[in-house]
């Protein structure tokens, strides 16, 4: 398993003090989404086609794993099928020009016709998935789809094309299972290729830094490693949505204290 963050936490900073901030805490990997003060893909001033080459020899020569680049691609609403699936195919070849890995896209929302709207949301990753050759395209467990029940039918449908995946978001199982995770896990773990750390205190009912909330973050982290994860445990701080939270370093200072107490080396 590699140490990994979201820039989503820090997406206010150049991609250089991006790179210091993962040398500084020893990260091995960083999930791209949002440099510079720009979220979307489109917008972000290094991802322009006449800058990712020296973008991507930055990145290479930091050293660092590229898992994800994120998105704000979501596959619920019928209006915004198409531009969501163009907006994916330009992420990928985004992420194809800079030696990234795999997308993050969102199911996100059950739809009055559950069944109409669950067969768009298969129908925008496949096309995705058809559409790239070297980058995954993972959903976040994240919205309406964080259950078994509303996965599954995504997961009969996709579980079999190749570049399709999950980034498991434990917070976002945590709000329905509490701590009885393990059953959404055994059924998620074969599509799992990414996680997503957040901690979230059911009694305030907030976020809070990383091992002061209620969701079980050690015992799931030592049931990946038993089980033979080898992909990132990645640190989602939402300062974005929840400027109230701490910086961006606070937070990681949490989490590798944290991951110290599995006594798991990363």
């Amino acid at each position: 398993m590699k140490l990994c963050f979201s820039t989503l936490g820090c997406f206010d900073k150049s991609l250089e003090d991006i790179l210091l901030l993962a040398k500084s805490f020893s990260v091995a990997a960083i999930e791209l989404r949002g440099i510079g003060g720009a979220l979307e893909n489109d917008d972000i001033a290094v991802f322009l086609p006449e800058h990712r080459e020296s973008t991507r020899q930055k990145l290479f020569q930091s050293g660092l794993e590229l898992p994800v680049l994120g998105t704000s691609c979501s596959f619920h609403r019928k209006e915004r099928l198409n531009s969501s699936i163009e907006a994916g195919k330009r992420a990928i070849r985004i992420a194809e020009a800079l030696g990234i890995k795999a997308i993050r896209v969102f199911g996100d929302r059950l739809t009055e016709d559950r069944q109409d709207g669950t067969e768009r949301i298969a129908d925008g990753i496949l096309q995705l998935c058809e559409a790239s050759q070297s980058v995954d395209v993972l959903l976040e467990v994240h919205g309406d789809f964080n259950t078994v029940e509303t996965l599954a039918p995504i997961l009969d449908r996709l579980g079999d094309v190749r570049g399709f995946g999950l980034i498991w978001d434990i917070e976002h199982t945590h709000k329905p299972y509490g701590n009885d995770w393990i059953p959404f896990y055994r059924f998620a773990k074969p599509y799992v290729k990414h996680v997503h750390i957040k901690d979230y205190s059911d009694d305030r009912q907030e976020l809070t830094l990383i091992g002061e909330g209620s969701v079980p973050i050690i015992p799931i982290i030592r049931q990946l490693y038993d089980d033979g994860y080898e992909g990132c445990l990645s640190l989602e701080w939402e300062k974005k949505w929840h400027p109230e939270l701490p910086d961006m370093e606070r937070a990681l200072e949490s989490f590798v204290s944290l991951l110290k107490k599995t006594e798991i080396r990363l």
